[in-house]
């Protein structure tokens, strides 16, 4: 027997255990104290083959199962004392390099114990290994030769919350729409719906935010396997929040009608005891910059994460991606003249920075970006203050030579020790966003 892999944190869509109700909701089924046997018979298992084999391991869970009520139990739970427990080669050593020299020397079969004694001598010799160290570590490298090195020795209660978030989890990857209706920190909760590149509305009541849907690509590609990694990380991160409330839809497949019903789901903090306990961290450790609430200008509502001092100036800081960036742009150009608002793009390794844009390689540096901020918001700083006449025309008749080209006129603007969003407006130039670029025109 051989477990089903699943994601890397959540079960295999057949090891999802829920209960569902003729009224439409669904259910995951938890473990608590009153059915910790589950946990205790796997837990022995595992301690009883400590120093024996994966494939053993899976022997004792095969009968194991046979004897338990809940077969689907017993198989996640393994699934995550494998993923918990320590496994080890069996022998330390490099197994394909030792395969190939044995498969050299031992090009015909030995017929006995002393042909193949003195077949493998060389190899013993050369690796300082016995004979059976040789045998046990030809492949010691596959995952079925790994041997326990120590059992997941978590208490039961740990490994039963453990288990029931991959449950909730599991449940998650089939949800096509999410409403999260309480948040008792929306500004860390939309900052984890925006990092994990999922599209969401708002509703709000006059000033204050009602709830948030969230929709992700599913419904543009019908693709929940794709996208349903993105919902069970964020149920992840949202069941760390003191208060939460939500209720998503989730699609499951009936196994005798062979069809997709649509179930709801509805969670809240008040099944956090069967979770695991918070270890939620998203302090800022800079007196300049603070977390953001949602901003809600012309009746229309706003989710920055940061808002930052500068001078007398309040900048609201939106952390964002690629897949963000078209419609962050539009945003901060409505926000023109109403907010001071600043688009940080967070990128990975791999992308390459677009012109005009503030960007960061894999987080933010804050102290970074207070000097980038201070530079482009002081009051202090005008063109005319910084360039005397001759340089300005000289700056503008190099513009104009190589205008339209957007991307030589950042180049040749930076050349000069200046800032481009600075500088172009004041020489009469507009900057407008196109998509993922930036454009430069003229002031009609």
């Amino acid at each position: 027997m051989e477990l089903p892999g699943g994601g890397e944190k959540v079960f295999p869509s057949d090891l999802m255990i829920v209960r569902k109700l003729k009224t439409g909701l669904v259910f995951p089924v938890f473990l608590s104290d009153e059915n910790s046997d589950y946990i205790d018979s796997v837990k022995t298992v595992f301690n009883e083959n400590t120093g024996n084999n994966r494939e053993t391991i899976l022997k004792a869970l095969k009968e194991l199962e046979l004897n338990s009520s809940s077969t689907k139990t017993i198989r996640a739970l393994s699934l995550l004392f494998f993923r918990n427990s320590i496994f080890e080669p069996p022998v330390d050593v490099d197994a394909p390099a030792l395969r190939e020299d044995v498969f050299k020397i031992a090009r015909i079969p030995p017929v006995n114990q002393d042909e193949k004694r003195n077949i493998l001598k060389p190899v013993e010799e050369k690796y300082g290994l016995s004979m059976d160290e040789i045998i046990n570590g030809l492949y010691a490298d596959k995952e079925s030769e790994l041997v326990l090195h120590q059992a997941y020795s978590a208490s039961n209660i740990e490994i039963a919350r453990a288990y029931n978030l991959e449950q909730v989890e599991t449940i998650m990857m089939r949800c096509s729409t999410l409403y999260i209706t309480t948040s008792s920190d929306w500004s860390y909760t939309i900052t984890s719906i925006k990092r994990l590149g999922l599209l969401f509305t708002a509703q709000i009541d006059g000033s204050k935010l009602k709830s948030i849907k969230i929709t992700g690509p599913l419904e543009m590609f019908e693709s929940p396997e794709r996208y349903g990694s993105r919902f069970a990380m964020l149920i992840h991160k949202i069941s760390q929040l003191e208060n939460w409330a939500i209720e998503a839809d989730i699609k499951i497949k009936d196994k005798f009608e062979k069809t997709v019903k649509v179930y709801k789901l509805k969670l809240s903090d008040t099944v956090s005891y069967y979770l695991p306990e918070s270890n939620k961290t998203d302090s800022i450790n800079y007196d300049f910059v603070e977390k953001a609430q949602p901003l809600i200008v012309n009746g229309t509502v706003y989710f920055p994460d940061y808002v930052m001092k500068i001078g007398d100036k309040t900048v609201y800081i939106n952390i964002t991606g690629k897949t963000y960036a078209r419609q962050d742009n539009e945003i901060k150009e409505n926000l023109k003249g109403k907010v001071n608002w600043e688009n940080i793009f967070i990128l990975r390794q791999k992308d390459k920075k677009m012109k005009g844009e503030i960007a960061f390689y894999e987080d933010i540096d804050f102290p970074a970006l207070k000097s980038i901020l201070s530079e482009k918001y002081s009051a202090k700083k005008k063109l005319n203050g910084e360039l005397d006449d001759n340089s300005v025309d000289s700056i503008k008749k190099e513009l104009e030579k190589l205008y339209p080209q957007t991307e030589k006129m950042f180049d040749y603007v930076e050349s000069q020790g200046l800032i481009p969003e600075r500088v172009l407006p004041a020489l009469g130039y507009k900057l407008k966003w196109r998509g993922l670029d930036i454009i430069v025109t003229k002031n009609d």
